[in-house]
């Protein structure tokens, strides 16, 4: 048996197990979900700050042409329009933290078949009451009182989590033990149904209140800025060039082996990418600059570029050098759906599954990438993502959308065509087997 027989056999008999039962884990996966369902918040929040903070720099650039004095006319009508412009950021993003509660406990919920709506409502009190209590900060306006939006945007994701988690658990405890008001039978499910919330949600908002008064007067911090405290490492790690190399390579080691890396791999990056996102996304907001490397869709957009294994160099590497009618045929039916970010078609095709030809470039290929965007965006020479788009739109679109920095769709074809030429040789030696193969079989 060979090397390559040997680790394909670990992969499909130990980690495939293994990375299918992470990705079913119901916490896991509510988490997943809930944090997909909010990508649309993100979508709209992004452009959004692409209305309200157009890319230019009054006191830098001068009207000198047309284009500069439609930017320049731009920019002063968003700021003087900013109040309106910034409506939509600050109901999506400014409240990413506490749409993440209510999506993430709705799936779990879903899961364990357990009332929806009571749950969703216990665990967005619960949140609202250790991240946004309410108080009194405006003496003219005497009983009026305030939610401080502080924590209920992505510093509060980690805390929504983890709120949303423990709610429904608590709730599942006191449902699983029959402790509930109970009401004659005569009465409506409609009307029984609150009451047998009642229990668990006076619980969980005495207890996390609780815990965090107490947490305030023995340290000084409530529960966000300890769980702030607590994931600050990670967070940071996240960005570091060790852990995006470590996240290529999983993605596209595992596609090699026939498991999705991106299903296996997302289920850990996407909460820190998304919180990344909209921290970026307020720092923009601010006329700061943004922080973050990993950021929205980093994997598939700087990475992957477009999909596993950066599909898009493989197969215009087809189209050019191909001659076996298996290639030519995979190159001309994969272009479109790769264009638009959908890879699948080639990955299956080509295939890139079990094939050694492939396994250098596609290994290779991301991580090459990633390096050079790393210092691209480290070094300032690119702007960071701050706006989610879409993965479906074409990449040097997507790039520019995403960062609304021009040099970025350059960036981009730079690297697609650097991708390309590594490609070439590999997908020369594979087409020349098939050639044989094709050939073979007509003398046949």
């Amino acid at each position: 048996m060979s090397a390559l027989d040997k680790v394909q056999g670990f992969l499909e008999q130990k980690l495939a197990p293994i990375a299918g039962k992470i990705g079913e884990q119901r916490h896991i996966s509510a988490m997943k979900n809930g944090l997909m369902a909010t990508l649309p918040l993100t979508i709209l929040g992004g452009f959004t700050l692409i209305v309200s903070t157009p890319p230019v720099n009054p006191a830098v650039v001068q009207a000198t042409n047309a284009f500069n004095k439609f930017l320049l006319a731009w920019k002063a009508w968003s700021v003087s329009n900013s109040f309106a412009l910034n409506i939509p950021y600050n109901m999506t993003m400014g409240l990413l933290g506490l749409f993440t509660v209510m999506a993430v406990a709705y799936f779990l919920l879903q899961k364990y078949k357990m009332n929806v709506i009571g749950g969703v409502i216990t665990a967005v009190v619960t949140f609202l009451c250790v991240a946004a209590p309410a108080t009194a900060v405006n003496k003219e306006t005497p009983g009026a009182l305030y939610l401080s939006t502080g924590y209920l945007d992505a510093k509060g994701m980690f805390t929504g989590i983890i709120i949303a988690f423990l709610t429904v658990e608590i709730t599942k405890f006191f449902m699983d033990k029959n402790i509930k008001i109970r009401l004659p039978e005569q009465v409506p499910p409609m009307v029984s149904a609150p009451f047998e919330a009642l229990i668990p949600l006076i619980v969980n908002v005495l207890l996390f209140t609780t815990i965090n008064n107490l947490l305030i007067g023995a340290f000084g911090m409530n529960i966000p800025q300890l769980v702030l405290k607590a994931f600050a490492p990670l967070v940071s790690a996240s960005d570091s060039l060790p852990a995006l190399l470590l996240i290529m390579f999983l993605v596209n080691i595992l596609w090699f082996f026939g498991i999705h890396g991106g299903n296996v791999v997302n289920a850990v990056v996407v909460p820190f990418a998304t919180i990344n996102l909209a921290e970026n996304a307020d720092a923009i907001a601010k006329g700061l600059e943004p922080t973050h490397i990993l950021s929205g869709g980093f994997i598939t957009l700087w990475g992957n570029l477009g999909g596993s294994g950066a599909a898009i160099g493989l197969v215009v590497a087809m189209l050019i050098v191909a001659k076996s009618a298996h290639l030519r045929s995979v190159g001309r039916l994969g272009i479109i759906p790769d264009i638009f970010g959908i890879s699948e078609p080639l990955v299956f095709s080509t295939p890139i599954i079990l094939n050694p030809f492939i396994l250098i470039p596609l290994i290779i290929v991301p991580l090459i990438n990633t390096v050079i965007v790393y210092f691209a965006l480290t070094l300032n020479i690119v702007g960071k993502t701050y706006v989610s788009i879409p993965f479906t739109t074409p990449g040097p679109i997507q790039a520019f959308l995403a960062t609304m920095d021009w040099k970025a769709p350059i960036l981009w074809i730079m690297l697609m065509v650097m991708d390309v030429l590594i490609y070439i040789p590999f997908v020369k030696a594979y087409d020349k087997t098939l050639v044989e193969s094709e050939n073979q079989s007509i003398e046949a």
